[in-house]
Order: structure tokens, then sequence, then C-alpha cells
């Protein structure tokens, strides 16, 4: 009885089966395959399990391995790789199906597990564009001549067909570097074809080309921190699959202010000088101030071939301050007196480095640290492109250097000054005229000379000669106290008024 039982079939008293495989597809070729792995737990202990596995090509021939475990424990692993475990070369594209089978002890049920795969001649089944395209072919004759042709409903593709040779074992190795990034999209084929060769079936297939996903690696920006006016530039490279970087298309940038609600879109493209995409925004002046965020969000790159990017956003934030004006101010002259107008010009430009048209600028005169009146009020003067004014040197004004300072501001913070000088000369008041005073003092004069002379007369008649002589020396007496007179330095300065008086006539007359 112990002889009859020990030669009965032993049943495992229940196994689990999980089978994996490492790819379910792969090329034409023998240098990786494809590996496939059987778990097995709850077994039957102490007995030893051997497995067949078996694999169908697309013409129905097969190709078998076998593996075996001894004296298994509660849990065990089995694998093979195709077609290095089965003694095989993969010569044929299809769909290929695997299964296997326990041959000791006998399960339950054969086969304990299936499944399939695919032999291609392309290293994938889709490609974005720019991507390498590598092709795998074996079965053919040594150094046979090998045509290769890609085409899709609209043509071939962009250098096919072309021709290579089999190695000295007869397998075709060929890359199509870059797909095209303008290449139409869509499915095209490959066929494979030898000049002895005829393979059945053909070494043919087809696979799907994309668009390609463009990566934007970063967003740069020229400025970390402006004002309002001067303008940020933007920055950035785009790359294909292959790494090669794109040189058409253009981008759209958003910028976000502060508020996060006010937004402007820039477009970016790109610029043969620097080898980047550019774009620019000048802040205006009413913009709102703080941290600015510019990004390029999710496909909003386009390289005009329909290869848009990036699959994540580029983002970069700067900051944003009021504007400090630049003001210049000249006058029509640097020298001035009573009476005259002093015409202020004065330039002010934003940061950017446009003229400030819009706001209140004023000129207020200083000397020493005294502000001379009010500050007047400029305007805008288009043609000139300047801000305008005028001020009148009157005779209350102080003598001296003045310091004219230009203020502009605007109802957004906007805000600068500027100064300029200007030397101001005021006489002193004027002494009354002297012509008339001496009229005077000379009539008086003449009247007493006068005088004298009706006196002398009289006393010529009353006394006769000698009285005569006395009259004589009263005479000389009178002509030397007249001498004296005449000597005196403010009689000096009458003469000489009176000389003026006979070379200028109407002065004369005017005094009068």
């Amino acid at each position: 009885m112990f002889i009859s039982f020990a030669g009965l079939p032993v049943h495992a008293p229940g196994e689990s089966y999980s089978f994996s495989q490492s790819a379910s597809r792969i090329q034409e070729s023998n240098s990786i395959g494809i590996t496939f792995v059987l778990n097995v737990t709850t077994p039957f202990p102490g007995i030893n399990y051997q497995f067949t596995w078996t694999v169908t090509q697309p013409d129905s021939t097969t190709d078998t391995a076998t593996t075996h475990v001894n004296t298994v424990p509660s849990a065990f692993t089995t694998s093979v790789n195709y077609p290095a475990d089965f003694g095989t070369v993969i010569t044929e594209v299809g769909n290929y199906s695997i299964s296997v089978a326990q041959t000791t002890p006998p399960p339950n049920s054969n086969p304990v597990a299936t499944s399939t795969f695919r032999v291609e001649l392309t290293n994938a089944d889709t490609y974005q564009r720019t991507d390498s395209v590598i092709m795998s072919a074996q079965g053919y004759a040594a150094n046979e001549n090998i045509t290769i042709r890609l085409a899709s409903n609209s043509g071939s593709a962009p250098g096919f067909p072309t021709s290579r040779l089999a190695n000295s074992i007869g397998v075709l190795s060929f890359t199509w570097t870059s797909i095209p990034a303008s290449i139409s999209l869509g499915t095209y084929s490959v066929t494979i074809t030898g000049s002895k060769t005829t393979k059945t079936p053909p070494d043919t297939q087809p696979f799907l080309i994309n668009t390609a996903n463009m990566t934007i690696p970063q967003l740069s920006i020229t400025q970390n921190s402006l004002q309002r006016t001067q303008t940020e530039n933007f920055r950035f490279t785009a790359s294909y699959p292959n790494t090669v970087q794109a040189r058409t298309g253009s981008a759209t940038i958003r910028i976000t202010e502060p508020d996060g609600v006010t937004v402007h879109d820039i477009a970016a493209n790109y610029k043969t000088n620097i080898g980047q995409f550019q774009g620019a925004y000048q802040i205006p002046l009413d913009a709102n101030t703080g941290v600015w965020v510019a990004s390029i969000d999710t496909g909003a790159y386009d390289d005009g071939y329909g290869n848009t990017g990036p699959s994540s956003s580029a983002v970069r934030g700067f900051a944003v301050s009021s504007a400090t004006l630049t003001i210049s101010a000249t006058t029509a002259n640097n020298n001035y007196t009573i009476g005259n107008v002093v015409a202020i010009y004065s330039s002010v430009i934003t940061p950017g480095g446009d003229n400030f048209t819009s706001g209140t600028v004023t000129a207020t005169a200083f000397y020493s640290s005294q502000r001379i009146g009010s500050s007047l009020q400029l305007s805008y003067d288009q043609s000139r492109g300047k801000w305008v004014g005028s001020y009148t040197i009157n005779s209350t004004n102080p003598s001296g250097i003045w310091l004219i300072q230009i203020n502009a501001t605007d109802a957004y913070d906007n805000s600068g000054y500027g100064t300029t000088s200007i030397l101001v000369t005021v006489a002193p008041t004027q002494q009354p005229p002297q012509s008339s005073m001496f009229n005077y003092v000379w009539i008086i004069v003449i009247a007493l000379v006068a005088a004298l002379a009706v006196l002398a007369t009289f006393i010529v008649y009353r006394r006769g000669r000698m009285v005569r002589r006395v009259l004589k020396v009263d005479l000389e007496a009178i002509h030397a106290e007249a001498k004296k007179v005449e000597n005196n330095e403010f009689f000096k300065n009458v003469q000489e008024q009176l000389k003026e008086q006979k070379r200028n006539p109407s002065d004369s007359t005017s005094a009068k």
C-alpha cells in the first residue's frame, strides 16, 4: 500500500500565484529582452516544483523554457528572460503570448499564469517632436542592404526613405536623431525591408508623433527693485525634449500688481542678439507699489508649430516703489535788478526717462534761509517740453544770491525737487537831485553881488574919489569872499552839475 500511495500524483494544498513582467513591449533585439516573474505562496512544503514557460510567436511557432525549485519553503519566486532563456532569436514583430504551466506537483489547473507582450521595431509607440527614434531589426543576411521607409498619410517624413547596411550577424540598428519640431502630427508607419531577405510577417510598425512639451526652467528679470515709470525686462529660454532651445514663437507673460486684481499681459519674443525670449513692461506712474508677480502660465508658450509649454508655471517676483522725479531748472539770465522778470524753465523727468507732464510743479525763492514771497506755480509748456513760470523783482526784494527750489508732486506720491540760483541787485534809495538846490544858491549869490554893487555905487556918489578908494577896497574884499565861496567843495559840486547840464540840456529840462 505504501508503494502504491507513493506512486500517486501529489497535489498542492491550494497554491496562490501572481505573475509580473518587466515590460509590455520590446524591440526586435536580443540585447535586453523581457523578464517574467512567477510568485508562489502556500506551496506544498518539501516538494520539488517544476514549471514550463511557453512563448507563442506571431506566426504560431513556440519557444519553451523550464525552471525548477527544490525543497520549497513557505513561498518562492521563479523567473525567465525572453529570448535569452529560451535559446532563440527574435526576428518577428507583432503580438506574443506567454503561458506558465506547473508540471510538478500537478496544480488544480494549468496554466497557472498567462500574459502577452509585443515586439516592435522602435523603442517606443509614442513620441514627441524632437525625440529620437531608435530602430532595431534582425534576421537579415550579413551586411545586407536595408531600406527604411517612414511615412504618414500626408507623405514621407523628411529624410526618408533611406538605407543602411546590416551588421555581420544580420542586425540593423538605426536612429532617427530628431523628429523635426514642425513635422505633421499623427500616425506614422516604419517599414524595413532587405535587399535579399523577405520576412514573414514583414518588419513594419506604426507609431504616433505628438506635439513637444516645451520646458521653461525659469523666468529671469533685469531688476529686482525698480521705481514707477521704469521698465522691467523679462527673459527666458524654452527647450524641446531633446534639450535644443527654441528660436521661434512667443509666450504670454502675466504680470499681477500687489492688489492681486490688476493684471497686465505682455508678449515675449525671441531676440537673436541675446539668444533668449524677451518681454518688457513699463510700470505706470499710477501703479500700485509693493511686490509684483510675473509668471508664464502652463501652456502660455507656443513655438509657432503647436509645441507648447511649460508644464508648470515659471514665476518671478519684483518690488515697485514710488517714482523719484529728476528736476533741472534754468533762468533766462543770471543777474537781475528791480523791474526785471525772472523767467523760470524746469525739466521734470521720470525715472523711466519720460517728461513729467501732469501734477503740481512749484518754484520757491530763498535768500539765505528766508523765503521770498509765496511759491510760484509753474505750467507745462507742451512746445518746450518744460514747466515755465515768471517772477518780477521789486524794490522790497533783498540783494544777493537767490536759491530757487523747484518741487514736483502728483496724486500718486511721486515727487522730486531741484534747484538753481540767480544774482539779484537792488540799488539803495536815491538822494534828491542837487541841480535845483544849486539854482537856488546861485540866485542868492547873484542877489548878494547885485546888492553890494548898488551899495558901492551909492558910496561913490556920496563920498567921491576917497569913497571910491574905500569902495575899491571893499569890492576887493567882496571878490575875495566870493573866491572863497567858489573854492568851497559844495560849490565845486554845483559847478560840475552846471557843466553837466550844459552838455545834456534835456536832462536839465526834466530836472526842472
